[in-house]
């Protein structure tokens, strides 16, 4: 039986939107309406570059992501402070510049230590997150793991909304893969997720003791802090009995589609990419759901971002080049 909430529901979903950030998602990346029938179990954004000239603009959605690093990195109460600090200097703001030299310093360390390539998959599923599923991150690993005997592997972040209808939280795990194809991509994530699930190595439970530990709610009133930390305890609380979990998954791959179109006038290309974009939609779906399905993925919880680029190899050496720059 339900006891009643010590605080409402709309006090804390109101506190929780507050956290989601500013993202420029609209002018850098276009989302492809598709009607996939009763295909689709799960949610499915099908997203692209936004087209300039003809062509898909990778590189500035790449300057993009440079700029969500400290977003991405540093905790919301060290950015809230460093903006007060800069708040009376109308021309510079040092404290920020700190922060931001800070988090590029994390970020690179971090995928040092973790001997990993493609965390710009990880920064743009956190911005897919925030701005199509309206849920902040509330854990960001990248912290974590600039410590290289800290256990942080799982999934690539935790973000969080709150559910109105239900009156209860949502946890939303991030998974990004960045492979040549989409069938290679998405089979590695609905591996990655069935170990999660299945808490293999104690990969879920240590998944939300990280979230309880780490938990980024700057600003919030104890008692509404309080109410959600009881929600993240896997062992002991009613309300983590309620907590109802999605899995947000980022699939970027190498799309052929972009050649097709390349010797095209300006005016055509994009509709055309979109053509060929969508005929091969319900395909798609039918990989993904095989894939997920068979692993054990519930696929009412899964939001599957489709991000079709013309060269993951070219994606991410764009990206290390901004990184390092």
């Amino acid at each position: 039986m339900n006891r009643k909430s010590p605080v409402s529901g709309s006090d804390v979903s109101k506190h929780i939107r507050r956290l989601i950030g500013r993202h420029l998602v609209d002018e850098r990346i276009r989302r492809l309406t598709v009607d996939t029938g009763h295909d689709a179990e799960f949610n499915a954004y099908f997203l692209y570059p936004a087209f300039r000239n003809g062509k898909p603009t990778v590189g500035p959605l790449i300057e993009m992501l440079m700029g969500e690093i400290t977003a991405f990195c540093i905790a919301k109460e060290e950015r809230r402070k460093a903006k007060l600090a800069d708040k009376n200097l109308p021309y510079d703001a040092p404290a920020m510049d700190r922060l931001a030299r800070r988090a590029r310093r994390l970020f690179m360390d971090a995928r040092q230590n973790q001997s990993r390539s493609g965390e710009g998959g990880e920064l743009l599923l956190f911005v897919l997150i925030e701005h199509f599923l309206q849920a902040p991150i509330v854990l960001s690993k990248m912290r974590l793991k600039t410590n290289a005997n800290m256990p942080v592997h799982g999934t690539d972040g935790v973000h969080a909304f709150w559910d109105d209808e239900r009156n209860t939280l949502v946890t939303v795990f991030g998974e990004s893969k960045l492979h040549k194809s989409f069938s290679s991509a998405v089979a590695d994530a609905a591996e990655s997720l069935e170990e999660f699930v299945k808490n293999v190595g104690g990969r879920y439970d240590h998944e939300l003791l990280l979230t309880l530990n780490h938990i980024d709610l700057d600003g919030f009133p104890n008692d509404i802090k309080e109410y959600l930390i009881k929600f993240l305890n896997p062992f002991e609380t009613e309300e983590g009995n309620r907590r109802l979990e999605r899995f947000a998954v980022l699939v970027g791959f190498d799309a052929k589609q972009y050649n097709e179109v390349a010797s095209l006038s300006l005016q055509e290309a994009e509709e055309k990419f979109r053509q060929l974009y969508e005929s091969g939609a319900k395909k798609a779906i039918g990989t993904a759901s095989s894939n997920l399905s068979t692993r054990g993925i519930d696929l009412a919880s899964v939001d599957l971002f489709m991000f079709p680029i013309p060269s993951v190899d070219d994606f991410r050496s764009q990206f290390e080049r901004a990184l390092s720059e």
